[in-house]
């Protein structure tokens, strides 16, 4: 499908992986509140669409409700596992909300921030957008956690305030069936 790493750090939440713990998100233009975010929720429909490539990571391909995004996300499903008609909550962020920057302990051990209200956490950097010339004016925003990939796909005006070569955190939760 198209997805190919380009680096970047990771760090699940509820998991023991921790990949270049100095790396440190980068600004990004940022709306008013100061933070650069998309949230949407996302339906599973298919895992794995080209076979199981990894024993402990599934591909999982979603359309969003909202904003109708189309979605492939690699996850860890050691750590957390989803199946096909689960539906989640995604955030994309690039700052963590009550994260105590002074405090010297990194972001993803502290407690009382923004990620308490999720179940599963990743930071990562953003290595490619592609914008379409086209009149559908269509962006694909592409991610890599450590490897573990992402690629989101829709209309461009919820994405574009990324900004290439910045990090990002990816947040998700389980709504239900």
């Amino acid at each position: 499908r198209g997805l190919e790493s380009g680096g970047g750090a990771v760090c699940w939440r509820l998991g023991r992986a921790l990949e270049d713990p100095s790396a440190k998100p980068n600004k990004m233009e940022a709306d008013g509140d100061g933070q650069v975010q998309f949230e949407d929720s996302f339906e599973i429909n298919e895992k794995d669409p080209d076979g199981k490539k990894f024993d402990r990571v599934s591909r999982y391909i979603c359309q969003s409700d909202l904003y109708d995004m189309h979605l492939t996300l690699d996850i860890n499903t050691e750590i957390y596992p989803l199946d096909v008609g689960e539906h989640f909550k995604l955030l994309l962020t690039d700052s963590i909300e009550g994260e105590k920057k002074d405090f010297g302990q990194a972001v993803w051990d502290q407690t009382g921030t923004q990620m308490d209200d999720y179940d599963y956490v990743m930071h990562g950097k953003i290595f490619k957008i592609e914008t379409s010339l086209s009149t559908d004016n269509q962006q694909k925003l592409y991610v890599s956690f450590g490897g573990l990939l992402m690629l989101l796909v829709g209309d461009a005006k919820p994405l574009e305030q990324f900004k290439l070569d910045t990090y990002v955190y990816l947040l998700l939760k389980k709504t239900g069936a």
